[in-house]
Order: structure tokens, then sequence, then C-alpha cells
């Protein structure tokens, strides 16, 4: 049987399935403005006067390579300043600078979870299709479904990943895959406190591998399993890198809930761990990990957000981040090949859409639960 670099059986033909369901997040039509050209040329002009572009966005190394260097690259009358972090964290810095009147950023690359709890309510996005200029971005041949998806209704927060959600990672040393591979069998006593747990309160990875236990369990299963699950842990941590690197080292055999972007980094730095993609039982979820865009309001560099946000999203910017983040652009000519099958969603699997509006909000019920389980 093929095995890839994981561990994690290839016994399946993948292809690249997007789901039109009911559950599917906001799709809109696109359409490229006649004047294109003059008005590009015009945004070109300003940006340069500018100089500049503010990116918050997800941390590593690679990506952080991949969008400064690709940008200067394509502009390089215009510098790129990359500030990566977890999207919640960065969220919770621009608000504490627009609460003291700076206005620092342009542009914010992250999660969804971290745009509908956090962006949307501190009133920090200006509507993003108007940016939208280049033929290559605006024409829908060029998108999944022929669409532009949005993960809000008010179309602010710009989705350009669509891949499966990582559940978990092991140690293969003390975990055997077939061992992890239904829901309810880390509730076993051979793991209590072996277990760590992506801090489920704030937005993150964390955050939605529990919203997708309550979605596929219900309300009353849910509860029951959030508190035995919490019970089984040795420790509950934010910080996404180190979780990660706690199960290289062996000191700690699963890690629930692992941040896709953050793990796909570290296994291209050379880091061993085996991962369940989903649980036979109950499936797993689709997710934009940090794969989508907001366009800042009252950004010092309007011009300049502008470009960055045509050149993410063309074929140029989309290669750039999904080998960078070996992540599953939504773009119909970003290849594939270079990623490991298990992230590409395939016919006849069992997926919640997880980055939804509807689907990021949690009830008072289940955030009560939370806050008893996991408040600090």
């Amino acid at each position: 049987m093929l095995k890839n670099r994981t561990g994690f059986p290839m016994t399946f033909t993948v292809a690249l399935v997007m789901l039109l369901t009911l559950a599917l997040p906001r799709l809109a039509s696109a359409q490229t403005d006649p004047n294109w050209k003059a008005q590009w040329e015009k945004i070109l002009a300003a940006a340069k006067k500018e100089g500049k572009v503010v990116v918050l966005g997800p941390p590593g190394d690679l990506i952080r390579e991949a969008m400064t260097q690709g940008f200067s690259k394509a502009f390089p009358g215009i510098s790129i300043e990359y500030s990566g972090g977890r999207s919640g964290e960065q969220a919770t810095k621009l608000k504490a600078e627009r609460d003291g009147g700076i206005y620092s950023a342009d542009v914010f690359l992250g999660g969804t979870t971290t745009a509908n709890t956090q962006l949307k309510p501190m009133g920090a996005q200006d509507p993003i299709k108007p940016a939208l200029i280049l033929p290559e971005v605006t024409e829908l041949k060029y998108w999944r479904d022929r669409r532009i998806e949005f993960s809000d209704k008010a179309e602010l927060n710009l989705v350009f990943v669509n891949q499966i959600k990582v559940q978990l990672i092991f140690d293969p040393k003390q975990v055997k895959v077939e061992e992890v591979d239904e829901l309810y069998e880390l509730l076993q006593p051979k793991w209590k406190g072996k277990i760590v747990i992506n801090d489920p309160l704030p937005s993150g990875a964390g955050n939605v591998n529990f919203r997708w236990i309550w979605e596929v369990l219900g309300a009353e299963k849910g509860k029951d399993y959030y508190r035995r699950i919490r019970a089984q842990a040795g420790v509950v941590d934010r910080d996404q890198r180190r979780q990660i690197e706690w199960i290289a080292q062996g000191k700690y055999a699963i890690l629930l809930g692992p941040s896709d972007g953050v793990l796909q980094q570290l296994l291209q730095r050379g880091l061993q761990f085996g991962l369940l993609p989903d649980f036979k039982d109950y499936g797993t979820a689709i997710t934009a990990s940090f794969g989508a865009v907001n366009l800042i309001n009252r950004a010092p560099h309007p011009n300049a957000a502008r470009l960055f946000i045509n050149w993410v999203l063309s074929k140029e910017g989309q290669t750039a981040w999904s080998k960078a983040m070996e992540h599953v652009s939504r773009r119909t000519d970003v290849s594939t090949d270079h990623l490991p099958p298990y992230q590409v969603p395939r016919a006849g699997g069992k997926y919640w859409i997880s980055h939804t509006e509807e689907n990021v909000n949690r009830s008072d019920e289940e955030e009560k639960i939370l806050k008893e389980l996991f408040g600090r």
C-alpha cells in the first residue's frame, strides 16, 4: 500500500470536488470592468506613490517569504511589510490599535472565524468586490464552481482555499492510526493525560474542530463529548506550533484540532508525525484554514492594498500561497499535484462546511459549556 510522507495510507483516488449544498458559503458572481486597464494603471500609479503595503497574515517563514518575495518581484517599486501570527491574536492587536486611533494595516489574510467574529464586529472591513480588477481574478472561469466565494452574506471576507480539515495528528511510536480513527476512541482510558487539545475558545483550528463535533453529534451528545474529552486532556494549549512540536517530540501522543496551515509548514521543515484527516464514522470538515482575504478600511495604503489583493488572488499569487502553505486553492488553474492527497476533497466524503458565517457562530448553549470547561 502506498503511503504519503506522514504515513497515512493513500488508498483513494482524489478529485477536487466542491460541494454545492445549502451549507456552502456565500457564492458571488463577478464581472470584469471593460475599463479595467485604465483603472488598474491609476491604482498602480497611486500605489507607487504610497510606496508600501502592510499585510497581516499567517505565521511561518515559508509563507512570509512567499508573500514578500512574490509581491516584490511583481511590483518592485512597492515594499511589503508582512506581520505573521495567529489570526485571532492579529485581530486583537488590530482592535487595540484602532481603539487607540492607530490605523496601520491594509490587508488581513486569515481564518474566516476571525473575520466573522472579530473583524466584522469591530467594523474593520471594506467591501472587497470593488477592489477586484484584473480579469484573471474577476472572470469566473478561473474559480471552482465558476464562483467567487465569500464566507459572509455581506461579502466582506473572500475565501480562496477549500480543503479537508485534519482532525488530529499523533506520535506513531505511541499510536496506531486504527486506534484513533473513530471519534469515540479518543475517550478510551489509555489516552487519558496523553492528549493535547488546541484550545477551542479563541478563533482558529481548535474552534473549528469543536464546532464540527457539536454539529455532527448534536447538542446533548456534543456537551457530553466536550466534558469527556476535556477530562482526557493532558494539556489545553493555544500555541499552534508548540502543540505540533510536542507530538513530533513524543511528549504527548495525540493533538486534537491542529492548525492545518502551521502543520503543513512544519512538515516541510522535516517534522514527522502521523495524521488523521477524517474519522471513519463521522467524516470531517472542509476548511478555508488561513485562506481568506479582507480589505481593511481606513487603510494607510489603500491603493497598494488593492494591488496586493489582486496579486494574491492571481494564478501567480495563489500558486505561491499553495506551495508555501500546502493549501488547496479555489483557482482552477493552480495545480494540486504538489499537495498531499488527503487534503483534497473527494467524491463521497463526509464533509461539514466549517467556514460559513452561519457555521462559524456558536449557540449560547455551546458557548456556555465551552467557557465552563476551557475558560481561564
